[in-house]
């Protein structure tokens, strides 16, 4: 009875601190971050040489050069700076289903959407606060590139 009510206490205390988790973010060794949050429910599965990260819908997939991860992180809030290491700001870049959001671009930046085979689709041009957004909703299902002068990301829709 003592080991059931062990495992019990146990299994709860797991659960409770799953449940604190609301982002997975994933750090390159450049500097960016992706972040979906757990009600995304994003899936991470690996080739020999790429992570790929679907979203539950399948909508949106993210997929990065293995060697440019650095780690994972599972976060509850994002609300602390950690370590600093240069004035840089790096970029950083997070989507859903219909939009993709930039930040830490430079005012001004043009940030271009690419098709996979390098024809340029869209221009942006970022704020006075270096962020940029715009919609994918209406593009047909495929692989395409967001590129600036400090990012460069390869994103398929489904």
């Amino acid at each position: 009875m003592k080991k059931i009510f062990a495992i019990a206490v146990l299994a709860f205390s797991v659960m409770s601190g799953l449940s604190a988790q609301n982002t997975l973010t994933i750090h390159q060794k450049d500097g960016q971050q992706f972040s979906y949050g757990f009600g995304e429910k994003p899936v991470v599965t690996f080739t020999d040489n790429d992570l790929i990260v679907t979203t539950a819908n399948e909508n949106v997939k993210l997929t990065l050069a293995l060697t440019s991860v650095e780690k994972f992180t599972f976060d509850s809030n994002e609300t602390a700076v950690n370590d600093i290491k240069d004035n840089a700001q790096k970029a950083s870049i997070s989507l859903d289903e219909y939009s993709v959001y930039i930040a830490n671009v430079k005012e001004n930046a043009v940030v271009s959407l690419s098709s996979a085979d390098g024809k340029q689709l869209q221009a942006f041009k970022a704020g006075a606060d270096g962020t940029v957004s715009f919609s994918i909703a209406d593009l047909p299902n495929g692989t395409y590139i967001i590129s600036s002068e400090n990012l460069s990301v390869k994103i398929q829709k489904k």
